[in-house]
């Protein structure tokens, strides 16, 4: 698959963007596929129905209500279909975003240490300058995700008045947890010195200097070092005027 703009499916759906609903019927209608079948199945998906709701359309009939699905989800309502159902101009379009979406979403939840694995990308050894970026690009993005998410059950645990709101609930690896943390505490303690946000400078800083792509299943050797850097880092910013170390 060593094409791009040729076969941007998301483009022949002719999204608009001043919209923020889809009728699936005319999505379906340029898939080539049936409509009423994947309402059903949209109506019927855990996730998919979250974003269904009746739009108005008009067409020569004048206008009428039909069901609408939230454009966000269209992806992976285009990761639920069968290639060879689609009609053969948009087959290659579907299994395209089909892989992409494969190595998207390997890139953010692969835990920690493993190899790409990825159907877009080669071995570390085989890979471009371009492909290096991208996988590091969603190395920073995946530590902002996890922090995120992490930082959003801490807060929520302290609003609950949890005793132990240091852990984060739900969070089933206490290593990311105590990672996560140790992160915020450097990033805002460097805030109040620069006045600016430093999460960037800390995830580039695990990623850099000890190739940490994720907080999950850390290898305890890699995490006590990740740890021991960042108290070190917090150190100089809470007792030395100096600059933080270089990243």
């Amino acid at each position: 698959m060593n094409y791009f703009h040729t076969n941007d499916i998301m483009a022949e759906l002719e999204l608009d963007p001043n919209q923020t609903y889809a009728p699936v019927a005319q999505l379906c209608e340029r898939l080539g596929i049936a409509a009423a079948a994947q309402e059903k199945r949209i109506k019927a998906h855990s996730i998919l129905k979250t974003g269904a709701r009746p739009v108005e359309i008009d067409d020569e009939n004048g206008t009428r209500r039909v069901l609408g699905l939230r454009l966000d989800l269209i992806p992976v309502w285009l990761t639920t279909l069968e290639a060879k159902q689609v009609s053969e101009q948009m087959r290659p379009k579907l299994e395209l975003v089909q892989a992409e979406a494969a190595s998207l979403l390997w890139q953010a939840h692969r835990p920690q240490g493993y190899g790409p694995g990825d159907v877009l990308v080669p071995e570390r050894h085989e890979q471009t300058q371009a492909e290096i970026a991208y996988v590091s690009a969603y190395g920073l993005a995946n530590l902002s995700r996890q922090q995120m998410l992490i930082e959003r059950q801490l807060d929520a645990a302290r609003l609950d008045g949890n005793r132990q709101a240091g852990t984060a609930q739900g969070v089933d690896d206490p290593n990311a947890d105590l990672l996560a943390r140790t992160a915020r505490r450097v990033a805002h303690a460097l805030a109040e010195r620069t006045r600016r946000n430093e999460y960037a400078g800390v995830y580039s800083g695990l990623f850099r200097q000890f190739g940490i792509a994720s907080y999950r299943r850390m290898p305890q050797g890699r995490l006590t070092e990740a740890i021991e850097w960042l108290e070190r880092w917090h150190g100089d910013i809470m007792g030395e005027p100096e600059p933080p170390p270089d990243i």
